[in-house]
């Protein structure tokens, strides 16, 4: 990683791009062989062809490696590292050390991508001279390829220069797509690279968590990726539970944790300081009082998560096109713990009232097509 010392927190200046720069496509594979073919694929079928695809296995125990091994032979611009295994940022430190490229993608091993990303990646490169970081939106497929939602992962995406937002949100910044929707500039990445091996998952957090605070963000709203939903990327959930959020603010509290260091690093220790406490943030606030109202938390416990929540300056812009939830956050204080529990089912869930509101589309979708 290269430190960078200013009194001021600023986007890098970024040096023009190469007319046809390259882009490495940063590929982390582990016992992914049933995917991992379908996403080499996807790379191979971009409309814009000056990119290297390297794959870093780490340490599968399937035939990953063989199947990677034909596409090696069959197209030089394919290229695959073996390791043992470490987890996602180890795998993707390995593969990045060998990378080229002016432009970096990452692409989940059980993912797709649109054939035509990498060059409307590139246009939001091109269109601003600041951005160093360009996201997409995406859309939720499972295990056989099929869309899990006819409608996209985000209503909208962050854009511009999120740093200062940032700072007073506990580093997090809304509306930032998972792993196989990013790309950022290599003069970024360097600040970036390499990534904390301790995170043999949520790597990607690292990188979307930290760049924000030092370039800008460009993005389209065009599904440009397939995230694939399934039994084994466990760090994916379609309906939360008190589980899976108590185990996302733990993470959430260590890359916390890692954006003080990489602005410690970046800007030196005072501005580091002004990085507001990680619980500031709304996502963290949603999470904590829905959690105590699962489970039943004294009153008094749940009554200060809620004020928390909706007194959060960025509660109205975003829940914004969130009805439902904004409601029951909203006059959620005044219901029963056993409704409130109901009510969360029906919105977050696959309760009794939505798998019924699912029928009835799906029937009025067969009678549309049948006329």
């Amino acid at each position: 990683m290269q430190t960078r010392q200013s009194e001021q927190i600023q986007p890098l200046e970024l040096l023009p791009l190469p007319e046809a720069p390259l882009v490495s496509i940063l590929v982390p594979n582990y016992n992914y062989a049933r995917y991992i073919g379908e996403a080499i694929e996807s790379a191979l079928r971009q409309t814009y062809s000056n990119f290297e695809v390297i794959i870093c296995d780490d340490g599968s125990k399937d035939n990953s490696c063989e199947i990677v091994e034909t596409y090696v032979q069959k197209d030089s611009r394919v290229k695959l590292i073996r390791k043992p295994n470490g987890g996602v940022a180890s795998a993707l430190n390995a593969a990045y050390r060998e990378a080229k490229g002016e432009i970096i993608s990452i692409l989940d091993a059980d993912d797709i991508w649109v054939e035509s990303k990498l060059e409307k990646i590139l246009k939001i490169f091109k269109s601003d001279s600041k951005c160093g970081f360009a996201i997409h939106n995406v859309i939720q497929i499972n295990a056989q390829s099929q869309p899990i939602k006819s409608h996209p992962l985000h209503k909208r995406l962050a854009t511009g220069w999120m740093a200062l937002d940032a700072l007073k949100n506990g580093g997090f910044v809304d509306d930032i797509p998972p792993a196989s929707a990013l790309s950022l500039r290599r003069q970024v990445t360097d600040y970036i690279f390499p990534l904390n091996e301790e995170f043999v998952r949520n790597a990607d957090s690292l990188v979307f968590r930290c760049a924000p605070f030092i370039t800008n963000i460009g993005s389209t709203i065009e599904v440009l990726s397939l995230f694939r939903i399934h039994g084994a990327n466990t760090t994916s959930t379609l309906i939360p539970t008190v589980d899976s959020m108590e185990k996302e603010q733990s993470t959430l509290a260590r890359i916390h944790q890692e954006q003080k260091l990489f602005l410690e690093k970046m800007y030196g220790a005072e501005f580091a300081a002004k990085l507001t406490d990680w619980r500031c943030s709304i996502i963290v606030r949603h999470n904590l009082y829905l959690i105590a109202r699962l489970k039943k938390a004294p009153k008094a416990e749940s009554r200060k998560a809620h004020q928390l929540l909706v007194n959060h300056h960025l509660f109205s812009i975003g829940f914004n096109g969130y009805l439902p939830q904004k409601l029951l956050f909203a006059w959620g204080e005044w219901l029963p713990d056993s409704i409130f529990a109901f009510v969360f089912e029906q919105i977050y869930g696959a309760g009794h009232i939505k798998r019924f509101m699912r029928w009835i589309k799906s029937q009025k979708l067969s009678i549309s097509s049948i006329s």
